[in-house]
């Protein structure tokens, strides 16, 4: 995965208005299957299964799903008026970016890491060996 364009794509929408707007509308549209121009609890229930789907466990007590919904659902109905508006998936929205962004840096930082590790595993593996043909304990 390139992390640093991930990284590029999302700050870029959320410095750009223009963009976060036409990204905002775009999927609050795809909720909104009513066209209300509000997105109510059934819409927002339904627009998550679909995002979990291949996520979650068969196994999954339904439960469990009703509850996820429901703190969903909560989360983004920000004044609890039962429906959520544009401005309050909007508000989300630039959250969820700014969160996404902080996981991906994260990520990056580990990959990395990992990187420069297995790299200094390798000079150190072979620093043992010494150069082909030179033993240094015959030095003395």
């Amino acid at each position: 995965m390139d992390y640093e364009k991930a990284i590029n794509n999302l700050h870029n929408i959320l410095t750009h208005e223009d963009k976060f707007a036409e990204i905002n509308k775009s999927i609050f549209d795809a909720i909104d299957t009513d066209n209300s121009g509000t997105l109510e609890r059934e819409e927002v229930e339904s627009f998550v299964k679909s995002l979990l789907v291949g996520i979650t466990n068969d196994d999954e007590e339904e439960y469990d799903q009703n509850e996820r919904h429901r703190i969903v659902f909560g989360v983004l109905d920000e004044n609890e008026s039962g429906e959520i508006t544009l401005d309050e998936l909007g508000k989300f929205l630039r959250e969820l970016f700014k969160e996404q962004i902080k996981e991906l840096q994260d990520a990056s930082e580990r990959m990395k890491r990992k990187a420069a590790s297995s790299l200094n595993d390798g000079w150190n593996s072979r620093a043992g060996q010494g150069a082909a043909g030179y033993n240094p304990a015959m030095d003395n």
